[in-house]
C-alpha cells in the first residue's frame, strides 16, 4: 500500500515575485525574487545575466531584508534556488523578519448581511 510524502519545511516560505540584488565578486546583477524563506530561496535572472552568472557563492540583497551570503543549490535556465549561509539563530531572526516583512494577513470572518434584516 503506498503511502503519501508529505513536504516538511522548517521555516515558512513566502511567493515574493520582488526585485533583488545577486552580488558575487566578479559581477552584481537585478534579479526577480519568486520566493524566499529563512533556509533560501528562488531567484529569476534575464537570459544574458544567467549565461554570464555562474558562481556559487554569492550575497543576496533582498529590499526590506538585508544582505545574506547564499550557495547555489540548483540552477534551470534563468531560474536558481540558493540556500543561506547563516546560523540557526540567524535563521530564527530571519524567519522572524520574513514573517513581517512577506507575510500574509490571515483571512478574516465576515457576517453575512444579505438575509439580515433591515433597521
Amino acid at each position: 500500500m503506498p503511502t503519501a510524502t508529505v513536504e516538511r519545511r522548517d521555516f515558512a516560505r513566502y511567493d515574493t515575485d520582488v526585485p533583488a540584488m545577486v552580488a558575487s565578486s566578479t559581477m552584481r546583477i537585478s534579479v526577480k525574487m519568486l520566493s524566499v524563506s529563512a533556509g533560501g530561496a528562488m531567484l529569476r535572472m534575464d537570459r544574458l545575466s544567467s549565461k554570464v552568472f555562474d558562481d556559487a557563492t554569492f550575497t543576496v540583497e533582498i529590499p526590506g531584508i538585508g544582505r545574506l551570503t547564499a550557495n547555489r543549490k540548483w540552477r534551470r535556465d534563468t531560474d536558481m534556488g540558493c540556500k543561506f549561509d547563516v546560523s540557526d539563530q540567524d535563521r530564527l531572526r530571519l524567519s522572524e523578519r520574513l514573517e513581517l516583512h512577506f507575510g500574509r494577513a490571515k483571512p478574516q470572518l465576515q457576517l453575512a448581511t444579505a438575509n439580515a434584516p433591515r433597521p
